[in-house]
């Protein structure tokens, strides 16, 4: 069940990525050819869209996405099919929330020179959210990016608050506020998730320290802006053991252990 939806997702993410590129980006840039060899066949090709068309409908496929992940559910599960499609809905509500929370985040590197390439597209995507919370808290620094990931997250839990509402009716019970703390702690959990990928991240950038790989390399670029402004600090702190640099373990272990100090923090509220 979790290859077949992250199938799903994934495409999501890439129909997503065309939406804010220009028709010169998905034949010129690097990750836009590569979305465009992705989409092309099915958007042009089969449904004869044309780029604005396909941009515009975007809701459509995220209807779709969400329909493929319950139908995954109920086939997989022994739930029923309503069942099945709001707990897809939940899913895909609470994967896109994360999306839009590292799309944030990752737009507030556009001005690092390592990932021009990559953060202007996130930060198209995310840049709906950042004018809409701008509209509540005029910040014009990047430090909007901290209110700006509080409201999508509080958007998206509410939406999930929804759909859990929803299973309650089908048991013919109705509480919001069990609704509300269930969605909460759903998101948290997930967005708490999020260090789990920052912890691979260290190691992979670890295993490259020892190959010195092209540092003109895209994805190496992307890599190394992403650990940078936490590892950099590290190292500062924390020497060398001889040739052997130290300074990544320890911080896995520090990431490890805020990750567990909130899971609890978690389960105690909720």
């Amino acid at each position: 069940m979790g290859l077949l939806q992250s199938i799903v997702k994934f495409y999501l993410v890439v129909l997503i990525f065309r939406t804010v590129m220009t028709r010169q980006e998905l034949y010129f840039n690097p990750l836009g050819k590569l979305v465009g060899k992705m989409t092309d066949p099915v958007l042009e090709k089969v449904l004869k869209l044309t780029k604005k068309n396909a941009d515009n409908i975007l809701p459509v496929f995220i209807i779709i996405a969400v329909l493929l992940n319950g139908l995954i559910i109920f086939m997989l599960t022994g739930l029923t099919l309503p069942i099945a499609m709001i707990a897809g809905f939940a899913d895909l509500v609470t994967f896109l929330m994360l999306f839009y929370i590292i799309s944030v985040l990752m737009g507030s590197m556009a001005g690092n020179s390592n990932m021009s390439h990559y953060a202007m597209f996130f930060k198209r995507i995310g840049s709906f959210w950042v004018k809409l919370t701008r509209t509540f808290i005029p910040i014009k620094t990047n430090m909007v990016i901290i209110p700006s990931v509080v409201v999508i997250f509080i958007f998206f839990t509410l939406v999930n608050t929804g759909a859990s509402l929803g299973l309650q009716m089908m048991s013919s019970s109705f509480d919001l506020v069990s609704a509300l703390r269930t969605a909460f702690k759903t998101d948290f959990l997930a967005l708490i998730g999020l260090l789990d990928i920052f912890v691979w991240l260290i190691i992979i950038r670890a295993l490259m320290s020892w190959v010195s790989p092209d540092p003109r390399n895209p994805i190496v670029q992307l890599i190394a802006a992403l650990t940078d402004p936490v590892l950099i600090p590290f190292k500062r702190v924390i020497p060398p053991l001889g040739a052997i640099d130290i300074s990544p373990m320890i911080l896995i272990f520090v990431v490890y252990f805020i990750k567990t100090i909130m899971v609890r923090l978690v389960g105690i509220m909720f």
